[in-house]
C-alpha cells in the first residue's frame, strides 16, 4: 500500500509540473507575435505606411554594417520612391549596379525580376535605437528565398542576405562599408 501511495504521489507531482511546462511552451507564440508587431510598427514608422511586411518571409536580424549593433532586414511590398524623402531612407539597387547600371532612378523602371507583386528589402541599421543610424530599401533584387548568412569582405566577417532566385542562382548582398553589394556565389 505504501508503494502505491508513493506512485500516486509521484504521478500527482508529475502532472502538476506538466501543465506548467505546457503553459510555458504556449507562451512562445506571443513572443513571436510581439516581434512581428514590433517589426511591422518599425517598418511603418521608419519607411512609411505605404510599405507592408510580407509574412511569407521572416524578419532577418544581424550586424550588416559591422558596428556591433543589431540591424533589421525585412521583405516588404509598397512604393519605395514615394516616401523616400519623408522617411529619409536611401533606395539602392546592388543587383543592377553589379551589372553596371548604377542609377537607381533608371533601374526602378526596369521590369521586375519575378512574377507578381514587386518585393523589396527594407534595412534599418541599429533598428532598436530611437532613430536608426541608416535606412535602405533594396529594389530589383531577384529572390525566391532569402535568409541571413555570414560573408567575408576584405577578410572581415559580416552578416549578409543570402538569396536564391527562380533560376537557382544563389547570391549574397552585403555591406562593404560604404554601400550594399550583390555577389553571385553559385547555384542550386
Amino acid at each position: 500500500m505504501h508503494r502505491i501511495a508513493m506512485v500516486f504521489a509521484f504521478l500527482g507531482a508529475l502532472l502538476a509540473v506538466v501543465p506548467g511546462r505546457l503553459l510555458a511552451q504556449s507562451a512562445a507564440p506571443p513572443a513571436a507575435a510581439e516581434m512581428t508587431e514590433r517589426v511591422r510598427l518599425t517598418v511603418e514608422r521608419e519607411f512609411g505606411a505605404r510599405f507592408s511586411v510580407v509574412a511569407k518571409f521572416q524578419p532577418m536580424l544581424g550586424d550588416f554594417d559591422g558596428d556591433g549593433k543589431e540591424d533589421l532586414a525585412v521583405v516588404v511590398t509598397g512604393s519605395p520612391a514615394l516616401d523616400q524623402g519623408a522617411h529619409n531612407y536611401k533606395l539602392v539597387d546592388p543587383y543592377d549596379s553589379y551589372f553596371g547600371y548604377g542609377n537607381v532612378k533608371t533601374t526602378m523602371s526596369f521590369p521586375v525580376h519575378a512574377e507578381g507583386q514587386a518585393l523589396y528589402v527594407a534595412i534599418a541599421h541599429d533598428w532598436r535605437a530611437t532613430h536608426p543610424k541608416a535606412k535602405f530599401v533594396i529594389v530589383n533584387l531577384p529572390f525566391e528565398r532569402i535568409e541571413i548568412s555570414g560573408a567575408q569582405w576584405k577578410k572581415k566577417a559580416v552578416s549578409a542576405l543570402f538569396t536564391t532566385d527562380s533560376t537557382g542562382i544563389q547570391a549574397e548582398v552585403f555591406w562593404d562599408g560604404k554601400k550594399y553589394r550583390w555577389q553571385a556565389v553559385g547555384s542550386e
